[in-house]
């Protein structure tokens, strides 16, 4: 009898040990919640695809298409201003069947017409398909999908897939 009851209150002790290790949730990172590292930050950046003008690309060349964008700070609601082709980064994810991958051959400021109007902080986006050894790829027809990224400081703060078909 004293045989079992020890081996009960061993096997009582050993349950115990593993419901505490079990329980005990590892720290990734001190001083930030679980919660806080899940969600994103509630001020970051978006990207927003205004506009996106195919012609003259077509397939069979590589003129390039031209997408509209803005990038607004989500800590002051305003758009931000004084972007260049470094704030930019462009992932292709998907194209036609022996398509390119897609580049951002440049990236200029949209400019207001009328006069004494505020600065725009709208930005072209020039997409053509990438070159390899001197050789210029081609749009294919079809349907390509690309993923913008907003980068400052060597990080990538916002990003935004969008689509477009040749």
């Amino acid at each position: 009898m004293k045989k079992a009851n020890a081996f009960l209150v061993v096997i009582v002790l050993l349950v115990a040990a593993i419901s505490m290790v079990n329980a005990a949730q590892p720290v990734i990172r001190p001083g930030r919640s679980i919660e806080s590292m899940q969600n994103p930050q509630l001020n970051a950046p978006t990207i927003n695809i205004i506009s996106i003008k195919i012609a003259p690309a077509s397939a069979g060349n590589s003129e390039p298409v031209n997408v509209g964008v803005k990038v607004i700070s989500g800590a002051t609601h305003q758009d931000i201003c004084g972007l260049d082709a470094s704030n930019f980064n462009l992932d292709t994810l998907t194209v036609p069947p022996g398509g390119p991958a897609i580049v951002i051959k440049e990236v200029l400021p949209t400019s207001s017409v009328a006069i004494n109007q505020p600065v725009s902080c709208d930005y072209w986006l020039y997409l053509v398909p990438t070159s390899y050894q001197g050789n210029q790829y081609t749009w294919l027809t079809g349907t390509y999908t690309l993923k913008l990224y907003y980068v400052a400081n060597g990080q990538k703060l916002a990003d935004r897939t969008f689509s477009f078909r040749v």
